[in-house]
């Protein structure tokens, strides 16, 4: 809880990945790749509760050993491929007795991001009442998947200048806002800018690899 808000943490960790068979599972140091958001969940002073919706039987029975953290068995029809993260978020929410002012999705695929971050990033949107925030990095190598932030839009698969872009490890908004948008990427959006060293998500063998590496040192 911050400034008297009640604050949800959702992990979404589905089975299925096409680049990368089984990636959520995938040993990085030691560790399943999802163990890493679950632990930045965990250093969180402000996160309420933290829930993790997953299809996969390995995270499942991982999960509900923890005490700290509410396993949610997501249903086939919302594990599928052409299902959003904001359906599954949804759902999720509306379908859960406790109510929350803010929700803050956690991605298993961005192993770097620390409990720290989480918290600033909270801290930023609730101090300046910003509806929805969402981590970027500045950078200047563009790569095709990326989604740039500038002046309240958000442009993606497109040959950009410079600039922030969406680095997938936290994204948050306030709980009513996020019902009616089914979104964080609005004109009301806010950045918190992450490092670049902390902002990669993983979505190849070579972004796996460099964050193995990174972890190490």
């Amino acid at each position: 809880m911050y400034k008297k808000k009640k604050i949800l943490g959702i992990i979404l960790a589905r089975s299925g990945s096409k680049r990368i068979p089984n990636k959520n599972i995938l040993n990085l140091c030691g560790k399943p790749l999802f163990y890493w958001t679950i632990l930045s969940s965990r250093q969180s002073k402000y996160l309420d509760k933290v829930i993790i919706s997953t299809d996969h039987k390995k995270i499942i029975k991982y999960t509900k050993g923890l005490s700290y953290i509410k396993t949610i068995v997501r249903p086939k029809k919302l594990a599928g491929d052409k299902i959003t993260s904001a359906e599954v978020i949804l759902s999720l929410i509306n379908n859960i007795k406790e109510k929350f002012d803010v929700i803050v999705c956690l991605q298993p695929t961005s192993p770097l991001r620390k409990g720290f971050h989480i918290d600033r990033a909270v801290k930023k949107m609730i101090d300046n009442n910003h509806k929805f925030l969402v981590s970027a990095c500045y950078t200047k190598s563009f790569s095709r998947h990326m989604i740039k932030i500038q002046k309240g839009y958000f442009e993606k698969r497109k040959k950009n200048p410079p600039g922030y872009f969406l680095n997938g490890a936290i994204y948050a908004a306030e709980t009513s806002y996020f019902k009616r948008s089914k979104s964080f990427l609005t004109k009301k959006t806010s950045i918190f800018p992450m490092a670049k060293s902390r902002s990669i998500d993983i979505d190849t063998i070579e972004d796996f690899k460099l964050a193995e590496k990174k972890l190490r040192n």
